[in-house]
């Protein structure tokens, strides 16, 4: 019997269960990225408190985005496996931020106000767990100064979960089911879940990611009801009629989870864009399945991207997702933040709309001065 409390015993029994019943082909050649005997990190609970700092969150936390890069940009395919081994340093140094980087971070956030709203940019910057490197910034506000800790990677969950939540205020269910695939740490989640408290939010994710995500949220959210991949083995489909707070599985349970037009919203962020293209395909099939009439999907991806090893790759086109005709376009555009990747929340239909959804897609096409497909 496990002597691991909360969130460790959590974390540990649903991975092991998760890595024995791995399907095979599911994790594309972006994402080998874990070394063998991951559970092992697990039980380095001291390691855990500075997960946003260490090579823990390496390749799903863009504050790490120097360091994570060097495995494309150098050829070091290993980097992040070899990274996740051993002791567990701080890779972020708060005394080495770039000169000027205290001025940059204001504009940034100027940028974002304007882009999104300032009292939600103010009211969302990200806490403490995992110990992310912040800059504290006063930004003034009704006449007062107010603290806001600024972080690369949260700056960009706060412009994404803003646009979201304006289109979940339209949502009528009492509870909405919010399923997000691909959800790194969990800070756009963290987001939803402290704006939209009632509902019932689900990640979809590889096994070790879903790791990281367990930890985050569990201190983010102490108190709340957390369920995994052991509750769904049990329980199967029936688990939906549970009350929980977050439930957190691998992408697989997708298809035998969720029934037909059950889910109010799905989420991607800069996920789809690393996936095989078999993978993207199970996900639409689900998708187009189990949103309700009326729901949304928010889909945030590059333009196009290489998936695969630099010998064998496909490159992963933004523009022939497997969208089928019953979509309409919420928003269509550009990322302010990100121009690389194209932001697109759709509306499910209840039958092909009188503008095709075809002609929609023809016009995501990446800005020519952010096409190359390196960074």
């Amino acid at each position: 019997m496990s002597t691991k409390k909360f969130p460790f015993d959590f974390m540990k029994r649903n991975y092991l269960l998760a890595n024995k019943n791995n399907f095979d082909g599911f994790k594309s050649g972006n994402w080998d990225a874990f070394p063998d005997g991951y559970e092992s990190l697990i039980d380095k609970e001291q390691i855990w408190p500075r997960m946003l700092r260490n090579a823990l969150s390496l390749g799903f936390n863009d504050n790490l985005l120097s360091l994570s890069n060097k495995r494309f940009k150098e050829g070091k395919e290993g980097l992040w496996k070899e990274m996740k081994e051993g002791d567990f340093p701080d890779l972020l140094d708060d005394s080495k931020l770039p000169l000027g980087a205290s001025e940059q971070a204001k504009r940034q956030v100027v940028s974002l106000i304007r882009a999104t709203e300032k009292s939600y940019v103010l009211d969302n910057s990200l806490g403490k767990t995992g110990s992310p490197q912040v800059i504290n910034l006063k930004i003034s506000d009704s006449g007062k100064n107010r603290e806001f800790r600024f972080n690369n990677h949260d700056a960009d969950d706060i412009y994404h979960s803003w646009f979201i939540l304006n289109q979940l205020r339209n949502i009528e269910s009492p509870q909405p089911l919010i399923c997000e695939i691909g959800g790194g740490y969990g800070g756009v989640a963290t987001k939803i879940k402290k704006n939209i408290p009632n509902s019932k939010i689900i990640i979809f994710d590889l096994p070790e990611v879903n790791v990281a995500q367990s930890y985050y949220l569990s201190q983010e959210f102490k108190g709340k009801i957390f369920l995994g991949y052991s509750d769904f083995l049990e329980r199967k489909n029936g688990i939906l009629k549970e009350e929980f707070d977050f439930l957190i599985l691998p992408g697989w349970t997708i298809s035998e989870l969720l029934g037909d037009n059950s889910v109010d919203t799905f989420i991607n962020i800069r996920s789809m864009m690393e996936m095989n293209l078999e993978t993207i395909e199970f996900y639409f099939k689900n998708i187009q399945r189990a949103l309700k009439v009326n729901g949304i999907f928010t889909c945030i991806n590059r333009y196009l991207k290489p998936v695969g090893t630099e010998e064998n790759y496909v490159l992963n086109y933004f523009k022939n997702y497997p969208f089928d005709k019953n979509w309409s376009s919420l928003y269509s555009f550009p990322s302010e933040v990100q121009p690389h990747i194209h932001f697109l929340i759709a509306k499910r239909e209840e039958s092909p709309p009188t503008f095709p959804f075809a002609e929609i897609l023809k016009t995501i096409r990446p800005n020519p001065y952010f096409s190359s497909l390196k960074g």
